[in-house]
């Protein structure tokens, strides 16, 4: 077996490994600063959505689902001001998740969509009343380039 079919063979094994069992949870790194929220404490709920629902719900659909969660929600938490405080969400089989902070007057960005490839980790930074920043290290690729061939080895003479 050439040693360019190995490469290949082993690419595939871990592909299939790897894509078997895709990332079974994902690490939220929420950053509240002391003015979040006005300094008040506040829910973050976190769900499985369709894209089209997420890009259409209002505010007030998903706080609801703090006082009256159904079987999308994954999570919730309360995120006191001034703390950066570590979650482990267990991710979908499918779909996409969204993270979003209910601030007493959100202003601006409230809410982060997370698609598959699920992430392993994701770093949030909130400010006075909105997401100040998310940061979502980018997938790994499902197939590893292929490394560069090594030049051969000289033949010798009458070999």
């Amino acid at each position: 077996m050439s040693v360019r079919v190995y490469r290949r063979m082993m690419l595939a094994a871990a592909a299939l490994v790897l894509g078997g069992c895709a990332t079974a949870q994902v690490s939220l790194n929420v950053k509240s600063p002391p003015g979040t929220n006005l300094g008040r404490p506040m829910y973050m709920l976190v769900r499985q959505v369709d894209t089209k629902q997420y890009a259409n719900e209002a505010y007030s659909e998903v706080a609801a689902r703090v006082g009256a969660p159904d079987n999308t929600v994954l999570q919730t938490a309360v995120i006191y001001p001034g703390t950066i405080q570590r979650f482990q969400v267990k991710a979908p089989k499918e779909g996409a998740v969204a993270v979003s902070f209910l601030f007493t007057a959100p202003d601006g960005n409230w809410q982060v969509l997370l698609t598959p490839p699920m992430p392993s980790a994701v770093d949030i930074e909130l400010t006075v009343s909105r997401i100040l920043s998310d940061s979502i290290p980018p997938a790994l690729p499902s197939e590893a380039p292929e490394a560069p061939k090594a030049p051969e080895a000289p033949k010798l003479p009458g070999a």
